[in-house]
């Protein structure tokens, strides 16, 4: 579906849209026949790569910021994670705000308190360059196997709240086997 790159107005866009509905999902093509955009400006289109920040910036007064999800942790958006991450970010930082008490919130706090959310991130971060590539026979195995095995598809559809779950059975191909094994035994 990565097949933007001729496109240029909001007409073309739609179109575009209605095309890739007709081609991977026609049931739902069907649905959408009429639809139309609601103004000029609703679409969203463009590249980035996916880039991970260093997390403390410094405002031309000097002042220390700390920063939230997109501006130091973007990922694609294949799998769905920016709101996720920046939600996931404010709660780590509400609660190291919240156990600092009265000290001060210096550079050294800040790189801390990212790294608290970093030990979620990162996985997150893993998941979704994994996604960009295509697929390991073994995770189209693990995607095969989840249509006919319920707790797989329950777990893979967790997963997106939490990706630290599809560790390490979703990247190493042996935990996958071993993996689904246990699944088809139970």
């Amino acid at each position: 579906m990565d097949c933007w790159k001729d496109v240029s107005t909001p007409a073309e866009h739609l179109a575009r849209s209605k095309e890739i509905l007709d081609k991977f999902v026609p049931w739902e093509a069907e649905r959408c026949a009429n639809i139309e955009l609601t103004d000029g400006n609703g679409i969203l289109a463009g590249r980035f790569p996916p880039t991970v920040r260093k997390p403390v910036g410094t405002l031309p007064s000097g002042a220390k910021i700390l920063g939230l999800g997109d501006a130091v942790c973007l990922n694609d958006p294949i799998t769905g994670q920016g709101a996720n991450n920046a939600a996931k970010a404010a709660a780590v930082y509400l609660d190291a705000i919240l156990a600092r008490g009265d000290a001060s919130f210096d550079e050294t706090w800040m790189r801390a308190t990212f790294e608290t959310f970093w030990t979620y991130a990162q996985w997150v971060v893993r998941w979704t360059n994994m996604m960009l590539l295509p697929p390991p026979p073994f995770v189209l195995e693990l995607m095969g196997a989840a249509q006919v095995l319920p707790d797989l598809a329950h777990r893979i559809a967790n997963g997106f709240n939490d990706p630290r779950d599809f560790f390490p059975w979703f990247a190493d191909p042996d935990a996958a086997g071993a993996y689904l094994t246990s699944l088809k035994a139970a």
